[in-house]
């Protein structure tokens, strides 16, 4: 399945998936953050994504980066309808 987006900064990191068999795309911010330990950010990715019709879009932690890094991010849901700027919690 093709996913369209649109690059709305020079900031933004174009969608990749890891490898042929990659379950989801990976999704980058678009700057550089940091988020204090216990507390929480919205973070924009620059990006905007058209979903096709009948789906929708889910951000959730990638295990590995999670694991080794510490890292949480908040489960995110985007409608098909959505056109903002993709924002990672």
């Amino acid at each position: 399945m093709w996913i369209h987006f649109t690059c709305l900064s020079e900031h933004t990191m174009a969608l990749n998936m890891g490898s042929l068999r990659a379950a989801s795309s990976d999704l980058y911010s678009a700057c550089n953050s940091i988020v204090p330990p216990m507390e929480k950010a919205l973070v924009k990715a620059d990006i905007q994504v058209a979903l096709p019709s009948g789906c929708y879009g889910q951000v959730v932690p990638h295990s590995g980066s999670a694991v080794k890094h510490f890292r949480g991010i908040g489960a995110g849901i985007t409608d098909e309808d959505y056109r903002g700027n993709a924002e990672i919690n």
